[in-house]
């Protein structure tokens, strides 16, 4: 067999050879970083081709990869767009968080299956949860305008159970003072352990916020539901129903829900 034929023989994308979104995103911006932040696309398959001895990437497999670089590293704000007039791919001061803090962050979560009534445990999928933080930061623009915006989901080792904090700028009668904003990218069966969701409350109470917002495409508990009710929570539960909030307010649809098996 000649060699091209060995090489076309084992290649494989990404996923194929067990690296997530995740894996192939970290890869890359590692592989930037030590490139001193700026790296030819070629840098960062010979890099996710290390990952996976005696393999080499597939077709598929770069188209794969440069589609992760190219739209999920930087919707979740890693990377820069694409310059043609400075080529190559930038790692962002979020990217270099991301980096930071990313071997202290849980591979996989806890949660509540609430259909079977149980707790199952499921990949973190940390690029796609910080994708959908920004689309909700847009949307929460969108909907308070007369309010500044801190993004402390950005922040994971001091978020205390919020992802956004919101201050109005001007008095404005029947606007909240303040308001507090949690995320989750869940599956549709899927609702927050307890001790999210009470740290959720815990961080709205110890900020003393006046409005609380909990947005997830998952769902709640039938307990966490009664007590956002009793809190004065509002709640946006489900893709659709987050998608209906986005129409309302002109911003488009989230679409990045499940990505692993399209790479």
């Amino acid at each position: 067999m000649r060699k091209v034929d060995v090489i076309v023989a084992n290649g494989l994308t990404g996923a194929e050879a067990g690296l997530s979104l995740d894996d192939q995103v970290t890869i890359a911006l590692h592989a930037i970083a030590a490139a001193g932040g700026l790296a030819p696309i070629q840098a960062v398959y010979d890099a996710v081709e290390k990952a996976i001895p005696n393999h080499t990437l597939s077709d598929q497999g770069r188209a794969s990869l440069r589609r992760i670089v190219n739209s999920y590293a930087v919707k979740a704000h890693y990377i820069y767009p694409y310059d043609k007039n400075n080529p190559g791919w930038r790692i962002t001061p979020e990217g270099r968080d991301f980096l930071t803090f990313e071997q202290e962050s849980p591979k996989t979560i806890e949660v509540i299956d609430v259909d079977r009534e149980s707790l199952r445990v499921v990949p973190a999928n940390a690029v796609r949860g910080e994708i959908f933080e920004r689309h909700i930061e847009v949307l929460l623009k969108q909907m308070y305008p007369r309010h500044a915006w801190i993004h402390t989901g950005r922040y994971k080792r001091n978020e205390r159970g919020l992802d956004f904090y919101g201050a109005r700028l001007t008095p404005d009668e029947g606007q909240p003072n303040s308001i507090g904003v949690q995320t989750k990218l869940h599956q549709p069966s899927h609702a927050p352990l307890e001790i999210e969701w009470l740290k959720f409350l815990s961080g709205c109470f110890a900020r003393r916020v006046n409005l609380a917002v909990f947005i997830t495409t998952g769902r709640l508990t039938g307990e966490q539901h009664r007590e956002a009710i009793e809190a004065q929570v509002l709640v946006v539960a489900g893709r659709e129903e987050v998608n209906r909030i986005c129409a309302q307010f002109h911003v488009g649809p989230f679409t990045d829900f499940d990505t692993e098996a399209s790479l």
